[in-house]
């Protein structure tokens, strides 16, 4: 427990620095599974944005699927999500709302079981950061 939340600490950390920001709601080591419905799109529980030091939205961040899910399908989306800065020169902006660059996952409508992928997330800045998700479908 004191490592997970040490990890989470040292990447909320990196994140401040880089003023891109991961969304609240986010399993920073990316392999929590989420659960899902069978066939039923499923917004992704972790998104990503960016805000200037004024706290305003700037252009959402783009991506690619570096590796799809095995049996189902995702989808880029835009979604509002608060964002989690943590401790450094962008934490007046925790909790402010902004467009964020999600997921949607839908899974084959006959499969249950887990399923998993991962994506490149690309800022405006250049800044590229992986990211992995794994879903368990019910």
């Amino acid at each position: 427990m004191v490592s997970t939340l040490a990890s989470k600490i040292s990447l909320l950390v990196a994140v401040a620095a880089l003023g891109g920001c991961v969304s609240a709601d986010m399993s920073l080591d990316g392999k929590a599974p989420q659960a899902v419905r069978a066939g039923r799109p499923t917004p992704m529980e972790q998104s990503f944005l960016t805000l200037d030091k004024n706290c305003r939205p700037k252009a959402r961040p783009s991506a690619v699927v570096t590796r799809p899910p095995g049996h189902g399908s995702v989808r880029p989306v835009t979604r509002t999500s608060e964002a989690i800065y943590g401790p450094g020169p962008y934490r007046h902006c925790n909790g402010k709302l902004a467009p964020a660059l999600a997921f949607e996952y839908r899974s084959k409508p006959d499969y249950r079981g887990p399923d998993s992928f991962d994506v490149r997330v690309r800022y405006s800045d250049g800044e590229l950061r992986p990211a992995s998700y794994a879903v368990e479908v019910w």
